[in-house]
């Protein structure tokens, strides 16, 4: 590397940190949260149906999605898997220092791989269809011939549908951070 290639990637890097320092902590998650943001995340919780409940609408939309994607891919052969479980996978802080919890959906999984050229038709139908939930945020974690995995997430409510493409098709879900149904009954006001 040279020193001027050195000096522009630390240039880079110093913008990148102090852009990133702007936020609220929600969004900043480096620091230990305060009360204050502890209050803000269970008041923001409240606001959302229960972790049960998510789960419930997430696997329906899981299985719509893989239903719909049979058009542009119809030797796809979903079966379920059962993975499905209760962490705080989908709990960022500060919802981390609450006590919300997020569940795994089960997964759906095709010993048929979705093809290449496929790929785009199948992604496209699976972001219109989680769109209409608020799941609209997308992280490419692999793009390549025969191997595709994305993540689709919702910036508002911290679902997330993964549809991952191999050896096999899977397509699985990750609930955001949640009260459970008897948590939220004992909620303020309720």
């Amino acid at each position: 590397m040279t020193k001027t290639t050195a000096m522009g990637v630390l240039a880079a890097l110093v913008a990148v940190t102090v852009l990133s320092g702007c936020g609220d902590r929600l969004k900043d998650t480096d620091r230990p949260a305060s009360q204050e943001d502890i209050a803000h995340a269970e008041a923001e919780m409240r606001k959302l149906p229960s972790a049960e409940a998510s789960e419930r609408d997430l696997i329906a939309l899981i299985r719509q999605i893989a239903e719909a994607v049979k058009t542009a891919a119809p030797e796809l052969d979903w079966r379920t898997k059962n993975r499905r479980g209760q962490n705080t996978l989908g709990c960022p802080s500060p919802y981390l220092e609450t006590e919300g919890v997020s569940f795994v959906t089960d997964s759906l999984v095709s010993s048929v791989p979705i093809t290449d050229t496929q790929w785009p038709g199948v992604l496209q139908i699976a972001r219109d269809m989680a769109a209409r939930d608020g799941i609209t945020a997308l992280t490419v974690r692999a793009d390549t011939a025969d191997r595709h995995d994305v993540i689709l997430h919702s910036p508002d409510h911290g679902n997330e549908i993964v549809l991952i493409t191999a050896e096999s098709a899977v397509i699985s879900g990750v609930t955001g951070c949640r009260y459970l149904e008897a948590d939220l009954r004992k909620q303020p006001g309720n």
